[in-house]
């Protein structure tokens, strides 16, 4: 039975208020944030070079220092990078050893020392037998938190972390099992976890707070709304405490090799091959990006690495990457619109309408990229392509 064009109208109007609801509700809800992430891969845009400096261990690094490395491996990190100024210095690796020559560790921590600001990775995890309860381990605590919490992933061991020693002259920022990454491309990383009961930093939260000169007690976590960092910074998250990345931000990157190299040069009076001049400037990182470590699937498509993931979100809270998705104007504006085109769809053929609907939805994917591009803005994308499959799939039943 054929239906007027005002019972017509009607439906749209019902699909598309249904659709703006679901927009926002699981499970549909991870649509729009997903078309987001198409958004910054692809949009045509040219951000600004991060205040980070990628330090990379590379496979060359590892063939002439063999991994696991050593306290005088990374000591020799300190003392090639120090003389450029770095305001805060971060390892990656976590600097934990079964067993280590005590002086060896002594010329660390001593280096560790010089250094105006140090983060340490150390990690998180669950003991191997789920009955003991491993004893509990001093960590720093975020004690400011709104709101529930209880989707924050919650660990019960802090599985391995530096000594006593180095944890004394740093700062610590945690990750989590390296496993949990699975096999799904990686968008998001968690600011926050649960260790025992209490809100722990991650470290790429604790590299922000460095940077940012915040301390634990300017910190207020709003689990599923933002992280706030003093009075001016906010981070949005996720209910898990999760933060989505912008892959799109270039970081200045060169090997472990390339610091020595030219942290000698720069000491002979010699144009240094790297531009170390930049560590004064920014977040150094040290990170393992060799072959073996790269196993994190990125949502730039791409596989990577933590330490690259890591970094890759220090330089979005840092150039305050945040595309906003576009409010219930835009989506009542869509609706609307979506109205009109109804109203020409029943005076066209069934053929004509199906090259509108795809011509419209080309069209709206243009300006979606250019308003990302220009504005930081991202449309939706289940409200209007759900109303075109409508305008579609009725017409042709009608």
């Amino acid at each position: 039975m054929r239906c007027s064009t005002r019972q017509f109208l009607f439906l749209i109007l019902l699909v598309g208020l249904v659709l703006m609801h679901e927009s926002r509700t699981p499970p549909l809800n991870s649509t729009d944030p997903a078309f987001a992430r198409w958004l910054s891969v692809n949009a045509a845009r040219q951000p600004e070079t991060a205040p980070l400096i990628l330090v990379q261990i590379t496979d060359e690094d590892l063939a002439t220092h063999p991994w696991p490395w050593s306290p005088v491996d990374y000591s020799l990190f300190f003392s090639s990078a120090l003389p450029f100024q770095p305001p805060v210095l971060a390892l990656e690796p976590v600097s934990a050893w079964k067993s280590a020559d005590p002086q060896q560790i002594s010329l660390l921590h001593n280096q560790l020392l010089q250094a105006p600001k140090v983060l340490l990775g150390s990690e998180l995890g669950f003991p191997e037998d789920p009955a003991l309860v491993p004893p509990l381990q001093e960590v720093p605590v975020l004690r400011h938190v709104e709101g529930n919490a209880k989707d924050l992933r919650e660990f019960p061991l802090v599985a391995l972390q530096p000594s006593e020693e180095l944890r004394l002259a740093a700062t610590i920022g945690f990750f989590e099992p390296s496993a949990a990454a699975g096999g799904k491309p990686v968008s998001r990383v968690p600011l926050v976890f649960r260790y025992r009961g209490q809100v722990v930093p991650s470290f790429v939260l604790q590299a922000a707070m460095l940077w940012f000169g915040v301390t634990p007690e300017e910190v207020t976590v709003v689990p599923g709304s933002h992280i706030a960092l003093g009075k001016e910074i906010r981070l949005p998250v996720d209910a898990a405490g999760r933060m989505a990345v912008d892959f799109t931000i270039p970081v200045i990157r060169f090997s472990m090799a390339d610091l020595i190299l030219s942290a000698e040069q720069h000491q002979n009076g010699h144009q240094a091959i790297a531009p170390v001049a930049q560590l004064k400037n920014g977040v150094t990182l040290l990170a393992r990006t060799d072959t073996a470590a790269r196993s994190v699937p990125l949502a730039n498509g791409r596989s990577g690495s933590r330490g690259e993931l890591a970094a890759a979100a220090i330089a979005t809270i840092q150039q305050g990457s945040f595309p906003e998705r576009a409010g219930l104007k835009v989506d009542g504006l869509i609706l609307l619109e979506a109205l009109v085109l109804g109203w020409f769809c029943r005076r066209m053929s069934k053929l004509g309408v199906a090259a509108l609907c795809a011509g419209v939805f080309v069209i709206y994917l243009l300006v979606c990229l250019g308003a990302f591009t220009a504005w930081s803005v991202t449309l939706p994308l289940l409200l209007p392509s759900g109303l075109l499959a409508f305008l579609l799939l009725f017409r042709q039943l009608d």
